[in-house]
């Protein structure tokens, strides 16, 4: 499974709508999923969202606090 790591603020100042990791399909995932995931043995790959990657979700998280 591949991951992208977008930062803790998206989950804060979203309340919680947004995660801080999502898949590369801009699936939203979490912790618990990755914890899962690891204790059955399956191969994670976390890396850092691409500058293209993070406009995208920081339009998304602006249309969430702009409601």
């Amino acid at each position: 499974m591949e991951l992208i790591y977008i930062g803790d603020k998206f989950y804060f100042e979203s309340k919680t709508f947004m995660s801080s990791i999502y898949d590369v399909h801009g699936n939203r995932q979490n912790w618990n999923f990755v914890q899962r995931a690891l204790k059955s043995g399956d191969y994670i790959h976390i890396r850092q969202a691409t500058e293209q990657e993070m406009i995208f979700y920081k339009s998304k998280l602006k249309e969430i606090k702009e409601g």
